[in-house]
Formats: C-alpha cells, sequence, structure tokens
C-alpha cells in the first residue's frame, strides 16, 4: 500500500470510509473536488468539439487525485493507512 502521495508529501485524498478509491482527506482535496465539479462542465463548453473538453478536463481532474493521494482503497485499506500513521 502506498502511504505517500506520488508528488509532494501531503496526501490530499485517501481511501474511501465506503466502496473502493479514494476520497478527499484534506482541504486542498476538497478544493479540488469542488473545482472539478464546478470547472469540468465549463471547460467542456470552452471547446469546440464539447466532448472533447468534457474528456480533457476530466482526465485533468482523475490525476490529480491520483497524484496527490495514497494508493486507493475501502473501509479495510483506510483503517491500515491510520494505524500505519499512528505509529
Amino acid at each position: 500500500m502506498r502511504t505517500e502521495p506520488i508528488i509532494g508529501e501531503k496526501a490530499w485524498f485517501g481511501p474511501r470510509r465506503l466502496g473502493w478509491g479514494l476520497e478527499p482527506s484534506s482541504p486542498e482535496g476538497w478544493a479540488v473536488t469542488i473545482l472539478g465539479v464546478v470547472l469540468v462542465p465549463l471547460i467542456g463548453k470552452r471547446f469546440p468539439n464539447q466532448k472533447v473538453g468534457v474528456l480533457v478536463a476530466t482526465i485533468l481532474f482523475i490525476a490529480i487525485p491520483v497524484l496527490k493521494g495514497t494508493s486507493p482503497g475501502g473501509p479495510k485499506d483506510r483503517k491500515a493507512l491510520q494505524l500505519l500513521k499512528e505509529k
């Protein structure tokens, strides 16, 4: 399990509480999430071909959690990560 982000020292995203994947675990992670929800449709409308614009914006906002997060996972991985951080 990767406990540090690929870029930087502070992880903005961590394993989810429910399901599998990543969820925001810091104020920076929540800011990126909110910006993604707001900006993906706006960026998509700027491109001549709207589908290409939405695809480009979506890839950008998927890359950020992957680069600034820990390994994706579920509740069991989240507990394991918390135990590692406590040591």
